[in-house]
């Protein structure tokens, strides 16, 4: 067999396509699988909400938690230390401090939620006022909040406190009237907003009155943003309230308050730590645990994923 007749007898394979001539590859069928991003369980947020679940018991059942009574005073054991008979020790009247802690939670939030729901009720009525309106009558009230936002809370609140003098109810109220402002700059941000949204304008073609559109559109929408605020505003307020009690402006002794107790702790911080010590861990605890949730209930109200 000759060369020429063995080399036509041999297969040979195809030269590959050139890069400039090659087949795109072929599109899967069907849309691409979307890969959803597994949510992380934050250590952080973990905690806060296990402590929040037992300031709801504290709240809610005090007596399965410290069925002691906290108004229960044992001079001879005044100034006792943390140990088995008395896990966060004893006052100066010998009134077990953990009884307290555990009874004052009610009124610490009390204090809290109160002047919350003082500061958006008001804060909203004049936002929408604000935001409804003509130039004229937005920018009078914006000027008149500015110049509200300029004074500190807890100045706003003691302005608020001498005039109408303290107590708890007192201080839940200068709590709130000095939080309205915070409130009204974000209702009348969000009324204007809304305002120029499709759904009011749709609500406008249609013919729907203005009162039908302010209830069922305008509102609701408003609030929704306002309310997830509010819920880390709460402790903001809890703080305030603890300073006024500091302060001797608010709840009054011998009434189981953080902040009362923190004021009746500072006379005896050299040979009872403890006093100062538990209340303010309880109350830190307290106002960073609403923090971290009204965050998480903010980024999930705007759409971010943790």
């Amino acid at each position: 067999m000759s060369l020429a007749s063995r080399t036509s007898d041999t297969v040979v394979p195809p030269a590959a396509p050139s890069a400039r001539h090659q087949v795109p590859p072929a599109e899967p069928a069907g849309p691409a699988p979307v890969r959803h991003r597994r949510s992380r369980i934050r250590p952080g947020l973990l905690l806060a909400s296990a402590f929040l679940l037992w300031l709801a018991a504290a709240v809610l059942v005090p007596d399965l938690l410290a069925p002691a009574d906290p108004y229960a005073v044992d001079p001879g054991r005044s100034f006792e230390a943390p140990g088995a008979s008395a896990w966060f020790g004893t006052d100066d009247s010998g009134a077990d401090a953990y009884t307290r802690i555990v009874h004052g939670a009610a009124t610490s939030l009390y204090i809290g939620v109160g002047a919350t729901a003082i500061g958006v009720v008001g804060g909203t009525a004049v936002g929408l006022l604000a935001g409804l309106n003509g130039r004229f009558v937005e920018a009078s009230v914006m000027r008149l909040l500015d110049v509200t936002l300029a004074i500190p809370e807890i100045l706003l609140a003691l302005v608020v406190i001498g005039i109408i003098g303290g107590g708890t109810e007192n201080a839940i109220l200068a709590i709130g009237a000095g939080s309205i402002a915070y409130y009204a700059r974000i209702t009348r941000a969000q009324t204007h907003l809304v305002r120029r949204s499709g759904f009011v304008e749709a609500a406008r073609t249609l013919g729907l009155p203005a009162w039908r559109i302010l209830l069922t559109h305008t509102v609701p929408n408003v609030m929704k943003p306002v309310l997830v605020l509010a819920t880390i505003g709460i402790g903001s307020a809890i703080g305030a309230g603890a300073s006024l009690s500091f302060l001797g402006l608010g709840t009054p002794p011998p009434a189981p308050e953080w902040g009362a107790m923190l004021s009746a702790g500072r006379n005896f911080i050299s040979n009872a730590p403890w006093l100062i010590t538990f209340p303010a861990a309880f109350l830190v605890a307290t106002v960073l645990s609403i923090t971290v949730i009204g965050r998480e209930l903010r980024r999930r109200a705007e759409g971010r994923l943790p």
